[in-house]
């Protein structure tokens, strides 16, 4: 072996190495989860969660405590945010056990809207605000949605509260509803409306003057869809065009449905969601993969959520690829919480079917 030889596999090696460890080092596990409630330390999925000063926040959710048997949760949580351990402490209460709504933020607080539980769906929207020390929590009613909304993405830029797709008045949507913060008479009116069928548990992200939404699907026997494209909405003009759709190496396109979403360093980063195949086959009621009755019985790696990191720059209108797969990615239901200098905090949600995690994970260096 000669010398130039030995000294680019050594080379190699390093920049292997190097990159195993940016991988690694990318997602780390952070130890602490809400258990005051009886139930909820087995994880949930759904949550509203935000951040206030130095607080991170959850609140409702929902989970499979005993089989067949789903809960709602009303527990509102808060924990000083840090790398490693989260210490949360249950400082208030819900009006009722919510999930699959939405959260949003105003000055030193989170607006939660909508949601459903075992009983209803819900048009409801609150300001949740807690003290300075993190220790109380206070919730008051802000003006309702024109509709019950659920299972809908919600999302934010400055005082504009866009809330999207979902199931309106128990109905799978395409609509687009706004509201203007701090606007005479606080209305909710609907802004637009998206391209072809609903989209339930979409992801959606403000960037720059546009509104970005990607995934969902619509369960409609053998009309049923799963979306894996997306769709730009100009904020001021409302001229929609067509978003492409993540892929993983192999090329095969991924759907978000399920997934979360957030803009960082003028970037779009998507995690989680269902795999489109599978899912597919089960909403449309087909189960050719797998007979009913088994369905909810395979182990978790065969239903094979999104585990891949996905970056969209929206300056070059496409996908970029990250390093980053993880299997503690490969989530529905999760919440995602970007925290400056810290990363984005990947909470909860679920690794398949009816069974929910109460892992945090800390997904950092998203260059």
């Amino acid at each position: 072996m000669t010398h130039i030889t030995r000294l680019i596999l050594t080379i190699t090696a390093l920049l292997l190495a190097a990159a195993t460890r940016c991988t690694a080092q990318s997602i780390e596990p952070v130890s602490g989860f809400p258990d005051t409630e009886e139930g909820y330390s087995l994880g949930v999925s759904a949550c509203y969660a935000g951040r206030i000063g130095p607080w991170i926040i959850m609140a409702g959710g929902c989970n499979f405590p005993a089989p067949g048997k789903k809960r709602y949760y009303r527990g509102i949580y808060a924990a000083r945010v840090g790398t490693d351990t989260l210490h949360w402490q249950r400082v208030g209460e819900l009006p009722e056990e919510a999930a699959y709504g939405g959260t949003a933020a105003s000055g030193d607080s989170l607006i939660l809207i909508g949601g459903n539980n075992n009983i209803r769906s819900m048009s409801t929207v609150l300001s949740l605000h807690i003290t300075p020390d993190g220790t109380k929590a206070t919730v008051r009613r802000l003006t309702p949605l024109p509709h019950t909304a659920d299972n809908m993405a919600v999302a934010q830029r400055c005082n504009d509260i866009f809330v999207v797709g979902g199931n309106l008045d128990g109905h799978p949507s395409a609509d687009i509803l706004h509201l203007r913060l701090g606007r005479k008479g606080d209305a909710w009116s609907r802004f637009a409306t998206l391209t072809g069928a609903p989209r339930v548990q979409p992801v959606a992200v403000c960037a720059g003057h546009k509104l970005y939404v990607w995934g969902g699907f619509h369960a409609d026997s053998g009309n049923s869809t799963v979306h894996t494209g997306g769709e730009c909405i100009a904020l001021r003009t409302r001229r929609s065009t067509p978003l492409p759709a993540p892929t993983d190496d192999s090329g095969y396109s991924l759907t978000l449905a399920g997934g979360t979403a957030w803009a960082h360093d003028g970037m779009i980063w998507a995690a989680g969601g269902v795999n489109r195949d599978i899912f597919l086959d089960a909403i449309s009621g087909s189960y050719r993969l797998v007979k009913q009755s088994d369905y909810l019985n395979q182990p978790v790696a065969w239903y094979r959520f999104n585990a891949q990191l996905c970056r969209f720059n929206p300056r070059r209108h496409r996908w970029q690829p990250t390093p980053i797969a993880h299997p503690q990615l490969a989530r529905a239901g999760a919440a995602a919480l970007w925290v400056r200098g810290f990363g984005c905090f990947y909470i909860g949600g679920e690794v398949k079917p009816a069974v929910r995690t109460p892992q945090i994970v800390r997904i950092g260096d998203m260059h």
